[in-house]
């Protein structure tokens, strides 16, 4: 689960992240943020693994329009208080569920992991309970699926979308066509053979057939990107 601790020449660092800054205080959004009394009114909730390989930016501008949660494992559980924020108090119609190739978190919950301090355990028991659900929802044994961890990755983020929908509140909501929940699968390693960084819609309110989600009308270019891993 570890790898080598990179080093970094700290002074250089911030010497590199001051223009970052900078021009965050030159190009903040001042005018707009006004028009909307300086609230937060984002237009979705997204719960994505905590990988510093997966950006929310892939959304573009996230200032007041993205409600970011991330945590190991994109895992619902693991960050449930701040998911109902973004659906139920700020009442953003479109959650998103964000997996993606290689995760580390997935390695990890399907090998040893006792030795880790008693935190990361109770995260990673989290994540092998969703692998574990997602397998048996499809009569597999987790045992025989750890081969195909992109697999594993996709079959993750159904068991987010389908812990949302099994409460009453968000599957009401999605009934109401007041909510639509979308799984993605980010492909940073071209395990999909479509290129490197590319984003799949792999479920929609639950729906599994991407031959379904591409003909739909109202989920607009992630209809396009629906795709699966058989």
């Amino acid at each position: 689960m570890s790898h080598p601790a990179v080093k970094f020449d700290l002074p250089s660092l911030f010497k590199e992240l001051e223009p970052s800054l900078a021009e965050f205080e030159r190009n903040f959004p001042l005018e707009e943020f006004a028009r909307g009394h300086y609230q937060q009114h984002p237009f979705a909730t997204l719960l994505t693994c905590c990988d510093s390989r997966i950006s929310p930016n892939m959304l573009g501008d996230t200032f007041n329009r993205v409600f970011c949660v991330e945590n190991i494992g994109n895992q619902v559980k693991n960050s449930e208080g701040s998911v109902l924020y973004g659906l139920l108090h700020l009442r953003t119609p479109l959650m998103l569920i964000a997996g993606h190739s290689e995760c580390g978190a997935i390695k990890a919950a399907t090998s040893d992991y006792a030795g880790e301090p008693a935190p990361l355990v109770k995260e990673l028991d989290t994540v092998k309970g969703s692998l574990q659900q997602a397998c048996a929802g499809i009569k597999i044994d987790l045992a025989e699926a750890i081969s195909d961890q992109a697999k594993l990755a996709q079959l993750n983020v159904d068991a987010q979308v389908a812990m949302l929908l099994s409460q009453a509140e968000f599957a009401e909501l999605v009934q109401k066509q007041e909510l639509l929940i979308l799984g993605l699968m980010v492909d940073l390693h071209n395990v999909f053979g479509e290129g490197f960084g590319r984003v799949y819609t792999v479920n929609v309110n639950g729906e599994l057939d991407a031959g379904i989600n591409r003909d739909r009308a109202d989920i607009g270019g992630f209809a396009a990107r629906a795709r699966r891993l058989p």
